[in-house]
């Protein structure tokens, strides 16, 4: 609920609590129901891509039928095991997706200064060959923390909506102050000591030293 929804409809109140989601996808968004390619006395239902209720049915009478029958008219469909040729764009895509991440590590940083950012805001800032995650919160409070992923490296990206940091490679989101809140990462990011202050020093003279 925003500025909007409230002048729309005067009578709401104050926002209590707020919440938000992932949706996961395969890569050709059709779910894996069926025997765990790695154990065929294992049964497993995932990647609903959101249809989780439709899913949920789904998966109980196909693995019934797996179970009792041994078989399903839907089984090839849904294989947790499938290769499906017409999704290779996507799965191409998204490996892109990672790669391009990466090469953030030579781009210029997003901001240029910590100390100009805002309550509820945040950006990547260039500390010599590394790049730091700086935001503040909506206290004021200033946070910064390594800009690499403890999953697999990718530079994490600031989310303003929710006020904390996006993985784009795997979804792994971090909250101001490092601690993991969506995996697959398991560790936080790793913290950096110093003031704002002192990170914008070192930023503008290594800025002047490269223009040199």
């Amino acid at each position: 609920m925003g500025r909007l929804d409230r002048a729309l409809v005067p009578e709401l109140g104050e926002e209590a609590a707020r919440w938000s989601g992932q949706v996961l996808d395969t890569i050709d968004y059709c779910g894996f129901i069926g025997r765990n390619p790695c154990s065929k006395n294992v049964f497993i239902a995932t990647g609903d891509s959101g249809q989780g209720i439709t899913h949920g049915a789904l998966a109980g009478l196909l693995i019934w039928d797996l179970v009792v029958g041994g078989s399903s008219v839907w089984e090839e469909v849904y294989a947790p095991d499938r290769k499906p040729p017409l999704a290779l764009a996507n799965y191409v895509s998204e490996n892109l997706t990672a790669l391009k991440n990466f090469a953030e590590y030579l781009l210029p940083g997003e901001i240029k200064s910590a100390a100009d950012l805002e309550p509820g805001q945040g950006g990547i800032l260039r500390d010599g060959l590394r790049k730091l995650a700086v935001c503040r919160d909506q206290n004021g409070g200033m946070h910064m923390h390594s800009a690499s992923c403890t999953h697999l490296g990718c530079i994490v990206h600031w989310n303003s909506t929710e006020q904390c940091w996006d993985c784009p490679c795997h979804g792994s989101q971090f909250a101001p102050d490092g601690a993991v809140l969506n995996g697959p990462a398991i560790r936080p990011l790793s913290r950096r000591t110093g003031t704002a202050s002192d990170w914008s020093k070192r930023s503008h003279a290594q800025s002047h030293s490269g223009a040199d």
